[in-house]
C-alpha cells in the first residue's frame, strides 16, 4: 500500500460500556479507538423514500493499514461524518492492509 493514497485522517471507534447506580453495565456513547490514515472511495448510492423521511445512504470503501482486533460493531467518524462498518476485509490474508466496507446514513 502506498502511503500517499492515504490521505484522510479517520477516527475508529468503539462504543463504550458504563455502570449504572445499580451496578448494571450499560452500553453507553462511541469513543475514540484509534486514529489513522486511509483512503476513502464512494462506490454506490440510494435514495429512499421512508416513513415521510428522505435520506440517502451512501456506501464507501476505506483502506486502512492492518489493525488487529478490529470489528463491525464500530463505526468511523470523518469529519464529523459516522460510517457503519458493514464488513472488514484481510487484504490477501497477509496482515498488511485492511478494506472496510461502510455505509454512511444521510438524514435529509
Amino acid at each position: 500500500m502506498r502511503s500517499g493514497s492515504l490521505r484522510h485522517k479517520i477516527k475508529l471507534q468503539t462504543i463504550g460500556t458504563t455502570t449504572n447506580d445499580f451496578g448494571e453495565i450499560e452500553q453507553g456513547n462511541y469513543q475514540d479507538f484509534k486514529t489513522v490514515w486511509s483512503s476513502i472511495t464512494p462506490i454506490s448510492g440510494k435514495e429512499s423514500f421512508l416513513s415521510n423521511k428522505d435520506f440517502a445512504t451512501v456506501t464507501h470503501k476505506i483502506k486502512i493499514r492492518f489493525i488487529p482486533n478490529l470489528n463491525a460493531s464500530m463505526q468511523i467518524d470523518f469529519q464529523g461524518r459516522k460510517f457503519k462498518i458493514k464488513n472488514i476485509r484481510n487484504f490477501g490474508e497477509l496482515g498488511k492492509e485492511l478494506e472496510i466496507l461502510a455505509e454512511e446514513q444521510i438524514n435529509g
